[in-house]
Parts: structure tokens; sequence; C-alpha cells
């Protein structure tokens, strides 16, 4: 039998869905002309079993369990009828279920005293998780305005979502290739706003953690 999910390892099991969830979406864009609606039930999915073990109580899994539901059930709907309305809900459910997990996780890696190799990769999954958050920001600018990004075409969001997952990540490390850029003010807004934040979590946060642990073994 496996080992069950607990508070010393519990970011290892959602590091490890972040990158399965992150390789489907291009897996799926690279082979299948559609499918991504798959990619964002199994983000739901995998990211819900993997972020209820960051909360013991039960108030927080039945939170998580019922923002699952609605999220499925908004993206689907949205899905099945493409109706404009519906796509923005569920965007907005998602990005509200990602804020949820990224502050669940900050909250266990920043408040938790002594630092372990736990909180070193769930500090990992902060950035990964804060990537999808902005991303999923972009999707619903582009669903409110149209053409908000040079490079993206305006269609249904599940097709763009591969696309702009990667330039949410190169946008958050700061890479900045140029092959898509914002072309509206709120999107260049969100854009330098999500570079700026990029470079301040990776020098304060994560070089802070690394920093301690390395003292604390020292101490020890």
């Amino acid at each position: 039998m496996g080992t069950p999910m607990s508070q010393e390892d519990n970011f290892s099991y959602l590091l490890g869905s972040l990158v399965l969830v992150l390789l489907s979406a291009a897996l799926v864009e690279q082979f299948f002309d559609s499918g991504q609606m798959i990619v964002v039930a199994t983000t739901v999915m995998s990211l819900s079993i993997s972020v209820i073990g960051l909360g013991a109580n039960k108030k927080w899994i039945r939170s998580t369990f019922g923002l699952m539901i609605t999220t499925l059930l908004f993206a689907s709907i949205g899905s099945v009828f493409e109706l404009l309305n519906l796509d923005i809900l569920g965007l907005l459910t998602i990005l509200s279920f990602l804020i949820a997990a990224t502050w669940r996780a900050a909250k266990q890696v920043i408040f938790s005293g002594k630092i372990s190799s736990n909180q070193i990769i769930g500090s990992i999954c902060i950035f990964l998780l804060l990537g999808l958050i902005w991303a999923f920001i972009y999707l619903l600018i582009i669903e409110i305005f149209g053409v908000a990004f040079n490079g993206v075409e305006v269609k249904k969001w599940t097709d763009n979502l591969s696309l702009v997952i990667y330039y949410s990540y190169i946008t958050l490390s700061t890479v900045g290739y140029g092959e898509i850029t914002p072309a509206i003010p709120i999107a260049r807004f969100f854009a330098f706003f999500e570079a700026i934040f990029g470079q301040f979590y990776m020098a304060i946060i994560v070089a802070s953690l690394v920093g301690a642990k390395m003292s604390q073994n020292e101490k020890e």
C-alpha cells in the first residue's frame, strides 16, 4: 500500500499534479485538435485531491469539493452551449479555486515555523499556481475584451489554454520571447504586474526559505 499524504510531504503530491497538468495541456494541443476541456477537468480534480492535503479541517475539505463541483459544472456547461456569460462564470470559478489553493499553500509555507524540504517544494508549487492564476486572468481578459494580445486569436478559451499558460510563465519568469504581446492597457497592466510579482517572489520568498533552511541545517 502507498504512503498516505501528510503535512510532511503534501507539497510533493501537489507539485506532481501541477507538472502533470501543464504537461497534459501541452500534449493535448500538440497531438489533438480538441480536448482541452478534459485538461481543465483533470486540472480541477487532480489539484483538488492534492490541495485537500494542505488542510486537515473538514470545512476546508468541504469547501474544496464544493468549489471543484461548481468549477466542473460551469466549465462543462460553458463548453456545451458556448455561451459567453457561462464561459466567464467558469473562468471566474476556476480562478477562485486557484487563488484559494495558492492562499492555503502560502499559509503553510510561510507560517509553519521550522523550515523543511516540503516547504521549499511548496514555494515552487506556489510559483506554478501563480502562473496558472495569471493565465486564467488573461483568458478572462480575452473573453471580455476580444483582441487583447497580439499573437493570440480570439476563440474559445479552452483552445487558447495551452498558449496562454505558456505566455503566463514566460512573463512570470521575465523571459519574454516577444511572440505574444499585450495589445490593450488592462492586458499590459497585468503583464507587467505579473513580471514584477515573479521577480519579487523569487528574490524574497524562495531565496529567504532556502537561506533559512541552510542556516537551520548548519545549527543542527
